[in-house]
């Protein structure tokens, strides 16, 4: 029994809150109908809301605007990341190693640790001598960079 009644009691709630929305959307559409807004009411409303009011040439050129900043947003994204490869290549050192007869392997680590080559010149007479590459070591003039390994700093000087 009070299910029922509860069921009723929900029915008519739903069914009377129905016509009350029904009634609220009829009224609006009726003042909707009576009421007629000019093109410049309209533009005033809008304007009044924050809002932009632009001609279709406008929107194109708006457009084209838009467009030429990305092209030309792109083209200064190339042009840091190529400036920035020629900052990193400019941070390498080159130095034009000229090794002379009776050099020691001391005195080639010595000097390309002076020209900032190496950090360590012992570490590089003991990869020298490790691998076997100080009997190896040829006279002449030999460029090396920062950017080169023990091994390939080795490599170029025993060619």
């Amino acid at each position: 029994m009070a299910f029922s009644l509860g069921i009723m009691v929900t029915t008519l709630i739903i069914t009377v809150v129905y016509f009350n929305e029904a009634e609220s959307e009829q009224e609006v559409a009726n003042v909707e109908a009576d009421e007629h807004v000019s093109i410049e009411e309209a533009h005033e409303l809008l304007e009044e809301e924050g809002h932009i009011i632009m001609s279709q040439s406008d929107m194109d050129q708006f457009e084209q605007l838009e467009a030429d900043y990305n092209d030309l947003k792109e083209q200064l994204d190339d042009y840091e990341a190529q400036e920035q490869l020629t900052d990193d290549q400019n941070d390498h050192e080159i130095y034009t190693l000229e090794i002379e007869s009776g050099m020691s392997t001391h005195n080639i680590a010595f000097v390309l640790e002076e020209e900032g080559i190496i950090d360590d010149s012992d570490e590089l007479v003991n990869y020298l001598t490790q691998n076997e590459y100080s009997r190896a070591i040829q006279v002449g003039t030999y460029v090396v960079t920062s950017e080169m390994s023990h091994q390939q700093i080795a490599i170029t000087i025993t060619n």
